[in-house]
């Protein structure tokens, strides 16, 4: 199987595995959801992991303070266009390593092996204070999904887990970490976010720390 280009703003709808083999090409959310299930496949536990709106350009700083970073979240300004230059998001990949009991990262670029990556530079106990991921604070975290539940050991999940459906900024505008599509239902008509979707808040695993960089 020869996967094509990576191709920024295809989700939806290349986003499931069948999608994006079919297609032959996907967004790093097509991506990552493709490696994650590759990797639970062989038995490597795995899980999604991004950040819905990076702290950085435009978009930087609380939205309290700034009116674009509740527009990165909801992919534009509502009734206008969508995605585009609202979009300062991005997914990668978390995997178990069992033997040190601990969860690692790698990009969904087919070239990237390590933690060292574009959005993150070097990690050490953190990314670099430049990078993307380095920047991680309220408004702007770093999540994984996963099947936990709400209270379950942080120490195992790396982090707290959270229902997206309680998820607000700064400024109390609840939001979806589904920032590609904010306003996608369920059939039953309810928000995605609504029904279940759980995730870990990652934000302190990534963000700077004085001797990262």
């Amino acid at each position: 199987l020869e996967l094509g280009p990576f191709a920024s703003g295809s989700t939806p709808p290349v986003v499931a595995p069948f999608d994006f083999a079919a297609y032959g090409y996907g967004s790093c959310t097509g991506w990552a959801t493709f490696l994650t299930s590759a990797l639970r496949a062989v038995g490597v536990p795995a899980r999604q992991a991004g950040s819905p709106c990076w702290n950085t350009a435009t978009f930087a700083g609380f939205a309290t303070e700034n009116p674009n970073v509740s527009r990165c979240w909801a992919a534009g300004v509502g009734g206008g266009p969508a995605g585009g230059v609202y979009l300062n998001n991005h997914n990668w990949v978390e995997y178990w390593d069992n033997q040190n009991r601990a969860w690692h990262f790698v990009d969904v670029s087919v070239d990237v092996v390590s933690q060292d990556t574009w959005f993150c530079g070097n990690y050490t106990t953190g990314c670099e204070c430049s990078s993307n991921a380095g920047k991680a604070i309220v408004d702007h975290p770093v999540f994984s999904v996963t099947w936990s539940d709400v209270g379950d050991d942080i120490e195992i999940d790396g982090g707290e887990v959270l229902d997206a459906a309680a998820l607000t900024l700064t400024s109390g505008e609840s939001v979806s970490p589904l920032v590609w599509s904010p306003r996608l239902l369920s059939p039953l008509g309810v928000p995605v976010k609504n029904v279940g979707l759980r995730i870990v808040n990652r934000t302190e695993f990534y963000r700077c720390k004085s001797n990262a960089g």
